[in-house]
């Protein structure tokens, strides 16, 4: 994530973004061959059902007629070719039952569901903000230097890579500060102190890119030249520390809040809020910046709904530690 940005901007520049395209796909359908011929799960060998890799092959297995009825030992011990379509199809339906149960099980849990909710919220803002919105704020266009109003700040593509790239290596380098952090003070401490610290970043960006300039250079024109450059890095720097925060704690917060059988589980329910968040976000930040016709505006609403989001952890998490602490007091 830290070299991608930048080497993809490098290209688009000076190849141009068709062959750019062209080169990342490329690459993927190499690493794609590579696997197969490298993986023990994808080389050649028994058939997939023979493998018993699938976790609902045991339920197949049972659900395979008796020998009288005509099935080998064989097959009724690996799911038999013939036969063994019926019992996947009702073996699935029943493994995503059970799915169903065990994560509506774990949101009536007070302890996961704010967590998994959070975390939804969180990467709405970051697909609606930083994976959407952000890119057209770097790249729209300068602003007048009479009106101050900015429609972006007209980098190039090498130039959007290298700020990805800085917002990346701030990830990397501030994962272990964040871990710690969250050890001390613990996970909700963490969660909230993220919140903050990404929706303040999120909704000052906007204004960095519409006043936070040097002056204009006589051309009467504000653009990427004369763009207060430590500035725009600072705040996009506690943007990143405050996704790492998040990202760091909700996988922590979720592990710690469940027994070690229901882990996956958790984890897994985890990332698909964040998925649905995910795909929520990109789409209603698109929407609402065509509806106002800014946007910087679209992004700091965003903010407000993480802001929002965060306060409402803050006061679940808080009212969690004094019934906890009310527990151990009668003890």
């Amino acid at each position: 994530t830290a070299l991608g940005p930048a080497l993809g901007g490098i290209l688009c520049d000076e190849w141009g973004i068709r062959n750019t395209f062209l080169v990342v796909g490329g690459s993927y359908g190499v690493l794609a061959v590579w696997n197969h011929l490298s993986l023990v799960e994808t080389k050649r060998g028994d058939e997939w059902w023979e493998r018993e890799r699938l976790p609902w092959h045991c339920r197949a297995v049972d659900s395979i007629v008796d020998d009288a009825d005509g099935v080998t030992s064989k097959e009724k011990k690996t799911g038999g070719k013939e036969s063994n379509t019926g019992g996947l199809t009702k073996t699935i339906s029943n493994a995503l039952r059970d799915t169903t149960e065990q994560w509506t099980e774990l949101m009536n849990n007070p302890n996961v569901r704010p967590i998994v909710i959070m975390n939804g919220f969180y990467l709405c803002a970051i697909s609606g903000s930083q994976m959407t919105l952000l890119p057209l704020l770097l790249t729209g266009g300068g602003a007048t230097a009479a009106s101050g109003a900015a429609t972006g700040v007209a980098l190039t593509a090498t130039a959007v890579g290298q700020v990805y790239m800085w917002m990346s290596a701030v990830q990397v380098l501030g994962n272990p500060a964040a871990g710690r952090f969250a050890d001390r003070a613990g996970k909700g401490a963490a969660i909230v102190a993220g919140g903050i610290l990404t929706s303040a970043a999120m909704a000052s960006v906007p204004l960095v890119c519409a006043y936070g300039y040097l002056g204009d250079g006589g051309s009467g024109i504000l653009d990427a030249s004369n763009l207060n450059w430590p500035l725009l890095a600072g705040t996009l720097g506690f943007w990143s520390l405050g996704g790492t925060l998040l990202a760091t704690s909700h996988v922590a917060a979720i592990s710690d809040a469940v027994p070690d059988s229901r882990r996956s589980q958790a984890i897994a329910l985890l990332r698909t809020a964040g998925d649905v968040g995910f795909l929520c976000g990109a789409a209603g930040a698109g929407i609402a910046a065509d509806m106002v016709g800014d946007v910087g505006l679209a992004m700091q609403f965003g903010s407000g709904v993480l802001m929002g989001a965060t306060g409402w952890f803050g006061l679940q998490h808080l009212a969690l530690w004094r019934l906890n602490n009310d527990k151990s007091g009668r003890k």
